[in-house]
């Protein structure tokens, strides 16, 4: 009993630190919808579309940091500080060149993605106002999340916490100036809402350096050398992550030419749906994180059985906490939707897409927490080979779904997909192959 009741103080020592820094992190974008929510329909839309296309240039950016947050905890469970110290310090320089690389490759490529996705010539101009501005200081994200991934290897989930609480106030006050012009300040619309995020992100990371340095969990960035083992590695762990996230990106991408046969509506309605459940999907990306520290350490330390033991228990804690979100926003689908937007037709078709996700939610958690786990285990292979295909799955399903019941169909087809990567990656992770999987850099 006392070691069951240490696991829980243990688990949720990691877990809620990390839940609230990832509900706050997915308040950037509510905040965004929110206040571009006022300036109208079409700049919600827009934003929605340029949302799809995020996700995947996230899933992307963020790969450096997926890798970071494996191998640091795997060289902390081991006690091998050297090297979680050179970790860090080579993959914030990877983080920035890395970044700067595959902006400068999506650029080109955004036009093609706007067809592809049947957007309109003014839904394309205005997307492309938030996108590109996000673009040109992408690596104000991906080097965030590069250092809090270091700290999160090494257990500490309060700190990136704290420091995107900071982050989030900044957005909040500064994302109206930007976007709406203040004294001095002019009216920016959408690039000013893609310039709050890119300061505040830049703010925080500076000082989340900071931190590193003072407590010697990062060499110097000056001394960086080309090391080959780092970057295969931390390669090797974050690709199948970024692949099955920007296959889930592409999906919409393609899904989002149906959701455009029912106009504005149908975006906007599709962008509150998203938000309205960005609460839950954040909450089991901060159990996921726990999960993935929590297995990565173990590993790292030779604790295979305790890893596997502790990834269960993650998932068994969230599970309790995403029911209970799952309840309030079935019953209160329509209240959530009025948040974001006045529009009647809007706000109707918003609440159904709430409640039919509000079902499927508990699957969603066990997809991205034992994505978590196999993550720090360093074997992310496993996620990816389930995800993209019942993404892809989608596609048929929302062709045919929406002939039968309308956009109430896509709403459908979208969750049924949730349900089966549920199902389908907790029984691959049952099976235990990936206990096998040894730590690579020593």
């Amino acid at each position: 009993m006392i070691r069951e009741t240490s696991d829980r103080k243990l688990i949720f020592s990691l877990a809620f630190p990390a839940v609230l820094q990832t509900v706050v992190r997915s308040l950037f974008v509510i905040v965004d919808a929110f206040w571009v929510g006022k300036m109208g329909s079409p700049e919600l839309a827009a934003l929605t579309s340029a949302t799809f296309l995020v996700w995947g240039i996230l899933a992307l950016g963020e790969m450096p940091a997926t890798g970071t947050n494996s191998l640091i905890a795997q060289s902390t469970g081991a006690k091998n500080t050297a090297l979680s110290s050179r970790i860090a310090s080579q993959n914030i320089v990877n983080t920035f060149v890395y970044t700067i690389i595959l902006s400068l490759l999506i650029i080109p490529v955004l036009p093609l993605m706007y067809r592809f996705m049947n957007l309109s010539v003014s839904q394309a101009l205005l997307s492309n106002e938030y996108l590109i501005t996000l673009l040109l200081g992408f690596p104000c994200v991906t080097m965030l999340s590069t250092v809090n991934a270091i700290f999160r290897g090494h257990g500490d989930t309060k700190t990136p916490f704290y420091l995107l609480v900071f982050a989030i106030l900044m957005n909040f006050f500064l994302a109206p100036v930007f976007i709406f012009g203040f004294l001095f300040v002019p009216a920016g619309g959408l690039v000013g809402a893609a310039l709050s995020t890119l300061v505040s992100f830049m703010l925080v990371f500076i000082a989340g350096f900071y931190i590193l340095r003072k407590r010697g969990l990062s060499d110097s960035i000056f001394k960086y050398n080309f090391d080959t083992a780092i970057i295969k590695e931390t390669f090797r762990i974050g690709f199948p992550v970024a692949l099955n996230g920007v296959g889930f990106s592409l999906i919409y991408v393609f899904v989002a030419r149906f959701v455009a046969d029912y106009g504005t509506v149908g975006f906007a309605a599709l962008g509150i749906g998203h938000r309205s459940e960005a609460l839950a999907y954040q909450i089991t990306v901060g159990f996921s994180l726990a999960a993935s520290v929590l297995v990565g350490q173990c590993m790292g330390a030779g604790k295979v059985e305790r890893a596997e033991k502790l990834a269960w228990k993650v998932l068994g804690v969230a599970s309790v906490v995403i029911l209970v979100y799952s309840v309030l926003l079935f019953i209160f689908s329509a209240e959530v939707a009025m948040f974001f937007i006045k529009d009647a037709e809007v706000i109707r078709n918003a609440s159904i897409y709430n409640k039919i996700a509000a079902t499927v939610q508990i699957f969603s958690a066990a997809e991205v927490i034992l994505s978590g786990a196999f993550s720090g285990a360093g074997d992310s292979v496993p996620p990816a080979v389930i995800g993209l295909p019942m993404n892809a799955l989608r596609i048929p399903l929302v062709a045919i779904f929406s002939v039968i019941w309308g956009l109430n169909g896509i709403w459908i087809a979208i969750c049924l997909t949730v349900v089966l990567k549920g199902i389908i990656i907790t029984f691959w992770f049952s099976r235990g192959r990936w206990k096998n999987r040894k730590p690579a850099l020593k």
